[in-house]
């Protein structure tokens, strides 16, 4: 049956990580369809090759995590283009990204930042996605909810009014995450069960769930936690009212025996109970609306301005919160906090085979990283270059970093404080390991060309 098919129909998934890898392709029919990060296969060829390997096996939906639908200075149109042809390789029944901003003043955040509850981030939301629906394929494009950190002084819409006002402006279909959703209502002191009624149910096409921690008395959604009741209890309530959905389990990292991952998929199949609905036919049941609708004029130049001002406050390291007048200095205080770990969490599946090592290259790349600033733009490979670095100097991680230190080499130039760009020319080089061995990379003409490491010497 083809994927883009009207009937199709996704029951529960997972998002496709390295470490559940073996244990998912050993025992292919736990879950029903997969969810990738587009751009872990935007950054590794590999994982874009990796991702055509799992359409065969299921569907395959590209998650979005960077397009930044909430900048007002528009979203990049080259990164759109790269999501819309990676959805048509997968021939994807669905895409998805966050009604977030990641990218403000030309700064990269490194992380799904909240945009204020109003109308004018409403327009600009609006203009964004249709920009993008223009390059993507004709499949249901969902807009996920995101956890927040801290809130903006300008909110003026509920959160659930805000996010039924981005469906009508947009014409697109919620993926509501719940574990989101529970924790903004548990950081708010809101009854979580209360604050998903408000949201636009019937405009749910998908649905995440993950686990999160309190931290300090503030709950933070860390995908690195088993689900919590209360976050199945909210999935039932929402089904009750929705019917089945697709629904996927999100974890990123402390990754447990996979029977705990299993059991989890278990567990959501027995809440979800009913025949899944039919995803197409959900998404283009109400037909989009004109992004300009009723929305009430919009100031970019101003919203942009207040962009730029956040994402210098959460990026460079000399900062005071008394910079910024109308937040609460604490939330921005915790939100820079997250910030670090974000960039250890975005570096690091650039590092394969570092990041394999486990415990031992999360705290490399944490000391690698502190007290260094973000690099305004291509701050995952220049972090990336940073902690290869530091974990090649490290017995224990020096064979795996010094592939990936190559490799990464190849695929970019850093440029200083600016970052890294694609590196576009051919190149070849080697490298020294551990034992005797070496190893050399080779690179073709071209941004996109394969890289081939080639190994020589004594044993590993």
């Amino acid at each position: 049956m083809s994927l883009a098919s009207p009937d199709l129909e996704l029951g529960v998934g997972i998002g496709w990580r390295p470490e559940l890898a073996a244990d998912l392709l050993r025992a292919p029919r736990v879950v029903d369809f997969v969810e990738v990060v587009a751009e872990t296969c935007f950054a590794q060829a590999a994982a874009w090759r990796e991702a055509r390997a799992l359409a065969e096996i299921w569907p395959v939906v590209p998650h979005g995590v960077k397009l930044s639908l909430g900048s007002a200075d528009g979203i990049d149109l080259d990164k759109a283009r790269r999501l819309g042809a990676l959805a048509r390789e997968l021939r994807a029944p669905a895409i998805s990204e966050h009604v977030a901003l990641t990218r403000g003043g030309g700064r990269e955040i490194g992380h799904l930042t909240p945009l204020p509850f109003t109308r004018d981030a409403i327009s600009v939301l609006a203009r964004n996605v249709a920009a993008a629906r223009r390059v993507l394929p004709d499949v249901p494009f969902l807009l996920e909810n995101v956890a927040w950190t801290f809130r903006w002084p300008e909110d003026a819409i509920p959160e659930a009014d805000f996010y039924a006002e981005v469906v009508k402006a947009t014409g697109c279909d919620l993926l509501l995450d719940v574990a989101n959703l529970f924790a903004n209502a548990k950081n708010a002191g809101v009854d979580p069960t209360a604050a998903l009624l408000g949201y636009p149910l019937d405009r749910v096409a998908m649905v995440h769930v993950a686990g999160g921690e309190l931290d300090d008395g503030f709950y933070l959604d860390t995908h690195a936690h088993p689900v919590p009741d209360a976050v199945f209890g909210l999935l039932g309530a929402l089904l009750e009212r929705t019917g089945a959905l697709p629904v996927v389990l999100e974890r990123d990292s402390r990754f447990p025996a996979f029977p705990e991952v299993r059991e989890e998929v278990h567990r959501i199949r027995s809440v979800r109970g009913a025949k899944p609905a039919a995803l197409r036919e959900r998404a283009t049941a109400t037909p989009a609306s004109s992004p300009a609708g009723s929305m009430e004029a919009a100031s970019p130049h101003e919203l942009a301005g207040r962009q730029a001002l956040l994402a210098a406050w959460l990026t460079t390291e000399a900062f005071s919160p008394q910079e910024a007048p109308g937040f609460d200095a604490a939330a921005l205080r915790r939100t820079r906090s997250v910030l670090q770990h974000k960039r250890v969490d975005d570096a690091l599946p650039l590092l394969p085979r570092t990041a394999a090592q486990g415990e031992a290259a999360r705290a490399t790349a944490f000391a690698a990283l502190r007290g260094t600033p973000r690099t305004p733009s291509a701050s995952g490979v220049a972090d990336a270059l940073r902690i290869a670095r530091k974990a090649a100097a490290d017995p224990r991680l020096a064979a795996a970093a010094g592939r990936d230190l190559l490799e990464l080499r190849s695929r970019f130039v850093a440029c200083g404080c600016e970052g890294a760009r694609p590196r576009r020319g051919p190149f070849l080089g080697r490298r020294s390991l551990p034992g005797g061995r070496s190893v050399w990379a080779v690179k073709g003409l071209g941004a996109e060309a394969a890289v081939r490491l080639f190994e020589f010497g004594g044993g590993r």
